[in-house]
């Protein structure tokens, strides 16, 4: 937040693209680093970090404080703090799904074996935890449960850039619904 204080007095000083590219250096990648460990928690826990990047974005557009935070964050095409983990977290499902990531990573993605082929195309085995709370939070569980979640077209793509297309697309859409 001290950056964004220091960032909002240069303002007059920086056009558009100069800040927005300087909130994203010294901002927006504290807000990525490590993100997919923040995967499953409360709301009230990122409400912080949403309110950061709601500053970030009204710093940017030149708003004001009670002005419209979502809107913002939609013309800045950026998605919410939530979101914005689920897409990591399914950018590193598809690295795994592809071979891509490393190995102790690829073993949490197991095929489920049925009887039968399913029009939803390949999907993955979930494991049971013992606890709602953290295990379900383990990425061996989240992963796999979020990418059978994904349409099968996204699911489908072969390399990770069009992955990255589709699936933030997809997700800009669930989050502005």
């Amino acid at each position: 937040m001290f950056n964004l204080y220091r960032i909002k007095s240069l303002r007059a000083h920086l056009g558009r693209k100069p800040l927005e590219q300087l909130v994203h250096s010294l901002v927006m990648s504290h807000l990525d680093y490590c993100c997919t460990l923040l995967y499953g928690l409360p709301d009230c826990s990122l409400a912080r970090l949403q309110r950061v990047q709601n500053f970030a974005a009204r710093l940017i557009l030149n708003r004001r404080k009670f002005d419209s935070a979502t809107q913002s964050l939609q013309e800045l095409h950026w998605l919410p703090i939530k979101f914005r983990i689920l897409f990591r977290l399914l950018c590193l499902a598809f690295k795994c799904v592809n071979g891509t990531a490393p190995r102790y990573l690829c073993e949490y993605f197991i095929y489920s074996t049925t009887g039968y082929s399913l029009r939803s195309g390949p999907t993955f085995t979930v494991p049971r935890t013992r606890t709602r709370r953290h295990g379900d939070r383990a990425f061996s569980v989240a992963g796999p449960r979020e990418w059978n979640k994904l349409p099968l077209n996204i699911r489908a793509c072969t390399s990770l850039i069009t992955f990255k297309g589709k699936l933030e697309t997809h997700i800009f859409a669930l989050a502005y619904q």
